[in-house]
């Protein structure tokens, strides 16, 4: 193997050993490394030396001969005895004196750098047997940080210091493991901005980045985006920000100065969707739509010191409102043209009003009406009174329900009481003149009654009564004759006997003619079951086999059993007479219309 006297050059870390030196804490002594960085080169043969390579370390006081320290501890001032083994390669190599950890390696005490010139000798084997280099290196000041551990509390401070000695690019990665800093650390100075970037993101920009330009910190994500923002030029402001593409401020945070804090919620485009803010007035919560519009407001203070709620339309115009005060609840719709339309007032005794489209009133719902007691009113379309519903009027404690006609005057009225306070319903109507002309009096003396001028029927065509009538089910039946049953005082049997002058009525209901009048008197003798025509037009059964009847002429009992017949007997007649035919019957048996009158 040729080989030739290997050129070895070497470095010093001494920018390490003055980190050492700056990151010492002030008011404390610190357990200082006794280890100092070696890098060197090696050549053989003028090309770059790569493998394992055998060196030996020691330190000399100035020119020698005397050897303050031996890598492998041994006595004496020659060469040390065992060697250190490192990795070459392409002619670069790199240890740590004093470290322990490596075979054949002593730590390094710091009162060697007690003496003012200490210099490093190197001995290398790459092959060809050890070596001695030359000339020694001599060593400045990464070796005397070593002397940091016996410097007293408080001496160094930063204007001990040179200037831009905190540079970053004086600290490599991992060149600084752990440290205090002191309790004034500048970063810049007046006439110049500084900047502190902490690294790294996955992206390899910086992970915090303080910056006194823009008197901003920020925080970045993983991808290098900014996640986090923390800023105070003109007021204190907080951004985060949200993880998709677009990197879009999501939340602000801001102190807005004489307007108080806010805080805004943005969706995932950035755009506003909710700010809250801390008026000097009163609190303010504003929720916009997906268009950006205002949807909906809440106050703290609606300009009288209580809550309000607004409630928005798509373009932004309000459509509800709800008021807390100042004295009592309120609570306002408003129509498309932004009428108003409905108003709920808590006020005294609270009232409810519905308006019409022009902003006239179409119905109100009131709980004292001014009695005392609850109300309703309703208008017409052009505002004029139409009716009211109130549990008191003005002379009554009872309920009244009042009815208008177009021109507001009431017209029909009804009371839970009469006049006479009698506690009983009560209905009242009017003419076009305003003159009551109809009157339903639910407790007149303790009866009902009806008082008018006319009384106009059109459900039936007789004026009945009801009776008891004795007969046979299957026998009685609408429109046959009865007689006064003598032996049951008030009630009534079919007619049997020819000209009987017993004869009462027709039970009415044949051929569908109703009655259209019809009294009784419950649980008296003046009552019953079946309803007997006494008077007006009934159809009523007759039997022609005594003589064909003709429209005139007159109808009395027969023999078949509530069946009439033509009184052709004139002097029997009297006294036996039901009323008059009214519609004709040649032969056998069937309805006639008769007129009902008794004689």
């Amino acid at each position: 193997m040729n080989t030739s006297t290997p050129s070895v050059r070497s470095s010093f870390l001494a920018r390490l050993a003055l980190a050492m030196l700056v990151l010492l804490p002030a008011s404390t002594h610190a357990q200082v490394p006794t280890m100092i960085s070696y890098q060197g080169r090696v050549l053989m043969n003028n090309n770059n030396f790569n493998g394992t390579g055998q060196f030996k370390f020691a330190l000399v006081q100035g020119a020698g001969p005397a050897l303050l320290w031996k890598n492998d501890g041994s006595p004496g001032n020659t060469e040390p005895l065992a060697f250190v083994s490192l990795s070459v390669a392409n002619g670069l190599v790199m240890t740590v004196l004093g470290d322990t950890t490596l075979a054949n390696m002593n730590s390094l005490p710091g009162s060697v750098f007690a003496n003012p010139d200490v210099r490093l000798r190197v001995w290398f084997n790459g092959g060809a047997g050890f070596q001695q280099l030359t000339p020694d290196q001599r060593i400045v000041s990464v070796g005397y940080a070593l002397m940091a551990g016996n410097v007293p509390d408080g001496s160094i401070t930063t204007s001990k210091l040179a200037p831009g000695v905190l540079s970053p690019a004086n600290f490599p990665p991992n060149s600084v493991t752990s440290a205090q800093l002191s309790d004034d650390l500048d970063l810049g100075s007046p006439s110049a901005v500084g900047r502190l970037d902490v690294y790294r993101t996955t992206a390899g920009t910086p992970a915090i980045t303080l910056d006194g330009a823009s008197s901003t910190l920020s925080t970045f994500g993983a991808d290098g985006k900014e996640q986090i923002r923390l800023w105070g030029v003109s007021w204190g402001e907080i951004l985060l920000k949200n993880s998709l593409a677009n990197n879009a401020t999501a939340v602000v945070l801001t102190s807005q100065g004489s307007t108080g804090g806010r805080l805004s919620l943005n969706n995932t485009n950035g755009q506003g969707r909710a700010i809250l803010e801390g008026e000097n007035s009163g609190g303010l919560l504003t929720l916009n739509t997906a268009d950006g519009n205002v949807g909906a407001v809440l106050y703290g203070n609606e300009g009288q010191g209580s809550g309000a709620l607004s409630l928005r339309d798509t373009n932004g115009s309000p459509r509800f409102r709800a008021y807390g005060g100042p004295n009592s609840g309120l609570l306002q719709m408003y129509d498309k043209d932004g009428t108003e339309t409905f108003t709920a007032n808590a006020a005294g005794d609270g009232s409810l009003v519905v308006r019409q489209g022009d902003g006239s009133s179409g119905a109100a719902l009131l709980a004292n009406n001014g009695t005392g007691g609850g109300g309703v009113t309703v208008y017409r379309d052009n505002g004029s009174f139409a009716g009211q519903l109130t549990v008191a009027n003005t002379s009554q404690d009872d309920g009244y329900l009042g009815l208008a006609n177009r021109a507001g005057s009431t017209r029909f009225y009804a009371r839970a009481s009469n006049g006479s306070d009698s506690q009983g319903g009560y209905v009242g109507l009017r003419n076009a003149a305003g003159a009551q002309t109809i009157t339903l009096d639910a407790d007149s003396g303790g009866d009902g009654r009806i008082t008018t001028q006319v009384i106009t029927i059109t459900g039936g065509s007789d004026f009945s009564e009801n009776f008891e009538i004795n007969a046979e089910k299957d026998q009685l039946k609408p429109g046959m004759i009865v007689s006064i049953d003598p032996k049951s005082p008030g009630e009534l049997a079919l007619s049997h006997e020819p000209y009987d002058n017993k004869v009462a009525g027709v039970v009415s209901g044949a051929g569908g003619v109703k009655p259209g009048m019809l009294m009784g008197q419950a649980g008296t003798k003046a009552d019953g079951k079946h309803p007997v025509a006494l008077t007006g037009r009934v159809y009523c059964w007759v039997d022609a086999s005594q003589g064909a009847i003709e429209p005139g002429d007159m109808i009395t009992t027969s023999s078949t059993p509530g069946h009439g017949m033509k009184a052709a007997n004139r002097e029997r007649a009297f006294g036996t007479i039901i009323g008059k035919a009214m519609t004709g019957l040649s032969e056998g048996k069937g309805l006639v219309l008769v007129l009902v009158n008794l004689q």
